[in-house]
């Protein structure tokens, strides 16, 4: 597989994949999403909890703020040396002690690891009022994606690489300019030009408009792809962590 860069932000990519099958594609799609492993909380000890929510509600509430990631420096439990039992090497402990009246938010969890915290600092957690408490401890794990939705890093999706053909049939150029919704093309001196091809989505509003004027077909091979993470997990780690895990899947398949 060809990859060439097409954009990237701090938490969004989107590059173009060439010399690939959509069946390639949709295994690489699957293993980013739900292969590659990400922090989480996944045990929540409450000592006191006066607030309007009960306690499982607040754990739900916490299972679902994404976490910075280590990849690094912790396994998943069920490779760890301790074989699952609890060390620092699979699980860090998150604190949480607060009183009312005043809003709780996901910067008031207090980490035994700095590199292990909420991505976003004000995902509010619970209400509490005057002479309400909540006094808990939690307990973070890697986990994937496959066996909760918590740990997935990133949403990624992909579509074939468009290929535009302006017809010499093609009488009405304003036509496929007014209806195309991503502005693919321009009119210059009179005649339709692309102006974005990898604006197109593939939605062929413009060739069913212009009776074949314009003809949109997919490139067989190649693919555009967008990758958001969560916040857990770099896009490029992400990326490099799929092509890891797939390469390692395929090896076990090899004669």
């Amino acid at each position: 597989m060809d990859i060439k860069l097409k954009s990237a932000q701090a938490n969004k990519l989107s590059f173009i994949a060439s010399n690939v099958n959509a069946e390639f594609m949709n295994a690489f799609r699957r293993t980013a999403m739900f292969e590659v492993p990400a922090m989480a909380i996944e045990d929540v000890f409450i000592s006191q909890n006066s607030s309007a929510l009960y306690d499982e509600m607040i754990a739900h509430r916490l299972g679902l703020i994404p976490l910075t990631t280590d990849l690094k420096s912790y396994s998943l439990p069920e490779k760890c040396k301790c074989k699952g039992k609890g060390c620092a090497r699979c699980q860090v402990k998150l604190t949480l002690k607060e009183k009312g009246p005043k809003t709780v938010y996901s910067s008031d969890l207090k980490s035994k690891d700095p590199a292990v915290k909420p991505v976003f600092d004000n995902i509010p957690i619970v209400l509490l009022l005057e002479g309400q408490e909540l006094d808990l401890q939690a307990l973070v794990v890697l986990g994937k994606g496959t066996e909760h939705t918590k740990w997935s890093p990133c949403l990624m999706h992909y579509q074939h690489y468009p290929n535009i053909t302006i017809t010499k049939t093609l009488k009405e150029p304003k036509i496929a300019l007014e209806h195309c919704p991503k502005k693919v093309f321009e009119l210059k001196g009179g005649k339709l030009q692309v102006k974005d091809l990898e604006a197109c989505n593939l939605c062929l509003s413009c060739q069913d408009r212009t009776s074949g004027g314009v003809k949109i077909e997919p490139v067989e091979d190649k693919f555009i792809v967008f990758l958001e993470s969560w916040g857990q997990l770099k896009p490029k780690t992400i990326v490099e962590q799929s092509a890891k895990i797939l390469k390692d899947k395929f090896g076990e398949y090899s004669l």
